[in-house]
């Protein structure tokens, strides 16, 4: 499978089709940072449309996190207190919103921007919103998540969803924040925000190791372009969108990134 986009040139290939030479690397690195996806790695979508937690994620991450000098993160657009309250795991480092909401333990380089200055915009913006009158259609519905704010139109009849999409899109950039596109959503950012540049951060604690990063997305791929060029192994899961993805190698889905993850799990063992 080719990725197409300019700057997308390499190919996308199965993880599985080279795992032994893969295994080789990842069993004699030095020591392994793993970062996952919490909304496209490790959940699942549920009928009703909430995302749902696959019960086997818990479990796997322990034995990452217990292998010999490997590390684990997990990632995602939601606030860290939420990851923190479905996986229950202290060992890992959490990266929210964007990368403006950090936790993790040992030593890290500071990447969040202003977060006082971020959630002032984003009540002005939230403020905002409650007076616009596209944004009350039926279906719509707006979440604050403190250093960003989220407009969903998911449920919303198609002509009230590009309304509203417009009519957000013009009140993001008068508070001049970033906007960000997602599968039925819109996301204000604070300028700079980036899963990136927490990842970095959170490897400048742990000097010399392989990254290992699995998710799928626009919100993802600037990091697995920026982490390829650090020979990274990058993941996306599922198949590519049509523009292509800069990851270099492909898993199925989420219960093949359980499999990957007790995989990496038993080759740091072996280390």
């Amino acid at each position: 499978m080719r990725n197409s986009e300019l700057g997308r040139t390499g190919a996308v290939r199965p993880l599985w089709s080279e795992a032994d030479t893969l295994r080789e690397r990842i069993a004699e690195a030095d020591s392994l940072y793993g970062f996952f996806s919490f909304d496209t790695a490790l959940s699942q979508r549920a009928s009703h449309g909430h995302l749902r937690t696959n019960p086997a994620a818990r479990a796997a991450l322990i034995r990452l996190c217990a292998a010999t000098r490997t590390r684990g993160a997990v990632l995602s657009a939601r606030k860290v207190e939420t990851l923190k309250r479905r996986l229950r795991l202290h060992r890992l480092a959490y990266v929210g919103v964007h990368g403006t909401d950090v936790q993790a333990y040992g030593l890290r380089m500071v990447t969040e921007p202003d977060l006082e200055v971020a959630e002032q915009a984003v009540q002005k913006l939230r403020r905002a919103c409650s007076r616009l009158q596209v944004l009350q259609a039926p279906g719509i519905a707006v979440e604050d998540r403190t250093w960003s704010l989220v407009l969903h139109l998911r449920h919303a009849e198609p002509p009230a969803r590009i309304a509203a999409a417009e009519g957000f899109g013009k009140l993001v950039a008068a508070e001049e924040l970033e906007l960000r596109g997602a599968d039925d959503s819109l996301e204000a950012v604070p300028p700079g925000a980036a899963m990136w540049r927490a990842v970095l951060g959170l490897l400048a604690g742990m000097r010399g190791a392989l990254p290992v990063y699995v998710g799928a997305g626009e919100a993802h791929e600037e990091a697995f372009e920026i982490l390829n060029r650090r020979s990274a192994i990058t993941v996306h899961v599922g198949a590519p969108p049509r523009a292509g993805s800069n990851a270099r190698w492909l898993v199925a889905d989420t219960d093949e990134v359980i499999r990957l993850i007790h995989w990496l799990a038993d080759a740091r063992r072996r280390a």
